[in-house]
């Protein structure tokens, strides 16, 4: 779509290192399927182009993840569909990333440098097969979600190359 009328929670129910999560309400649509994620960068100098890079990557990982699925695991994961919504009726017009509301119990399974939820193998198993996959050229992490379902994670790359700020190499 191309204009819809929602409405943001001020308070954010989540935040993370670079972003705050608000729930997002799309006025048109009734059950599930009118809750969202709204992300807002905490650094209002962030450049826009940041929110379709986030999305970007997310939509390399999801990718990754179909590659992965291929091979026949015995669980399949995904990467949910992100999206910029630019927000016209606010001064500046400003930008913000959006997904569907995942619902459920929303964890961690991985971060950026070295820890990892011993309570599944399925992130991790993931993680390393994006490595081998890519020929060691990158690496997604920073899994997190409900179950098989993950949002917002971080690739690394060999050459430190695109990604974003937490690009670490």
């Amino acid at each position: 779509r191309t204009a819809f009328l929602c409405r943001i929670e001020g308070k954010p129910f989540a935040e993370g290192a670079m972003r705050t999560a608000h729930r997002l309400f799309d006025l048109a649509a009734t059950g599930p399927g009118s809750l969202f994620v709204v992300k807002i960068s905490k650094d209002p100098r962030d450049a826009a182009q940041q929110y379709f890079d986030d999305v970007e990557m997310q939509m390399e990982a999801r990718m990754w993840a179909q590659r992965y699925n291929e091979r026949l695991p015995p669980k399949s994961v995904d990467f949910i569909a992100a999206y910029v919504l630019e927000l016209v009726d606010r001064a500046e017009k400003p930008l913000c990333g959006v997904e569907k509301f995942i619902s459920g119990t929303y964890r961690k399974w991985n971060n950026n440098w070295d820890w990892s939820d011993e309570e599944r193998n399925t992130p991790q198993a993931f993680s390393h097969f994006t490595w081998e996959a890519s020929g060691n050229r990158l690496l997604i992490c920073d899994l997190q979600g409900v179950g098989d379902l993950w949002t917002d994670p971080q690739i690394h790359t060999s050459d430190r190359q695109g990604y974003g700020r937490g690009n670490m190499g």
